[in-house]
């Protein structure tokens, strides 16, 4: 499908997203700058070493040199012994308390080997790009503004749908469930075609918000009830089809039980964005700070900038573990300055003078 991505590397912290034909957001990546080359992205290559075998011979733990091992799922390959160093690569980040997961990677005997684990190759491709063609790419201002409103929206718990209507989306530790309801839509005489319209532009929008969110494991859509067969087949497929074109891969998606719901597997590949948001509570008051001092940076070029944080986020900002005063100063001049208040951390308080 055609995308318009957009890109926002903000001082510390870069941020993608994916916008359809119509504007709306349907993937989202973020990465602090603090944990870059500390993680594992989906199709590396890694050395890792082999540490222990899994609780009821589920595969094994395989030291990657990161906070988090990965995990090699059962094989007979020979090589996964305890101690060896193998060339593995990342099937799914990870997530929650997970580590990543991982499969044997092809590897030349000829290849150089290090001492121990690292980081071999970048992915060969991007996988946050599969699946779709980039028709204009969004820098700057704009593309700040529109990765805001999709972080904003990937957050919330209830979405309207064209034509009125709206779905509600809770993420379990099992799996995510996603109601549909027809509120204010205005029905017809004929209840079967009223729901099967409304049923189709619930499918859309579910599709849209699993894939933006990162989502993955188990998903339950509860449908609005539709009598005929023939309807239920539809809106399965449709959302189906929808589901592959934002995920840029299919999934596995089964018909409608008679009450109307639809189940889900969707393959875990990415971290899902709650996962990515989630970072210390003075680190993102800090990082949203210093994103809004670039923007009124932009906006009032030559004035003062002024931010108030919590003593917690002040702390971290002082310590500058990421380098965040030079690349800061090299954008928009060493113009700011940053008080301390004796609140709890949250939103920052930005302003110009």
């Amino acid at each position: 499908m055609k995308a318009t991505l957009c890109i926002d590397d903000a001082v510390g912290e870069h941020r993608r997203a994916l916008l359809d034909s119509t504007g709306r957001p349907f993937r989202l990546e973020i990465e602090r700058w603090s944990e870059r080359d500390s993680r594992a992205k989906l199709d590396e290559i890694w050395w890792g070493r082999v540490r222990a075998r899994m609780p009821g011979n589920r595969g094994w733990f395989v030291d990657l040199g990161l906070e988090a091992a990965g995990v090699i799922e059962p094989t007979r390959a020979a090589a996964v012994t305890e101690g060896a160093l193998l060339a593995v690569r990342v099937k799914s980040e990870a997530w929650a308390d997970k580590g990543p997961l991982l499969s044997l990677a092809d590897m030349s005997p000829s290849a150089p080997r290090p001492d121990g684990p690292a980081r071999h190759a970048a992915a060969k491709d991007d996988p946050f790009l599969r699946g779709v063609e980039i028709v204009a790419t969004v820098t700057g201002a704009d593309a700040r503004r529109d990765v805001d409103a999709a972080v904003e929206e990937a957050q919330q718990r209830i979405h309207v749908l064209h034509g009125g209507g709206d779905i509600a989306i809770d993420a379990t530790r099992g799996m995510t469930v996603i109601d549909v309801d027809s509120g204010s839509r205005a029905s017809g005489a004929d209840a079967e075609a009223f729901a099967l319209d409304l049923n189709l532009a619930a499918a859309d929008e579910a599709a849209r918000q699993l894939a933006l969110r990162g989502a993955g494991g188990l998903a339950a859509i509860d449908f609005v009830g539709m009598q005929a067969a023939k309807s239920r087949r539809a809106v399965a497929e449709s959302f189906r089809k929808l589901l592959a074109a934002r995920l840029g891969r299919t999934s596995e998606v089964l018909e409608l039980s008679p009450l109307g719901v639809c189940e889900a597997a969707i393959a875990r590949r990415i971290r899902p964005v709650r996962d990515a948001l989630a970072a210390p509570t003075a680190e993102r008051e800090a990082l949203d700070a210093l994103r809004a001092i670039e923007t009124v940076g932009w906006a009032a070029r030559g004035a003062r900038i002024h931010a108030r944080v919590s003593t917690q986020s002040a702390a971290w900002l002082e310590l500058d573990p990421v380098g965040w005063k030079d690349q800061l100063a090299n954008r928009i001049g060493a113009r700011w300055a940053i008080e301390a208040g004796a609140r709890a951390p949250g939103n920052p308080e930005v302003w110009s003078a």
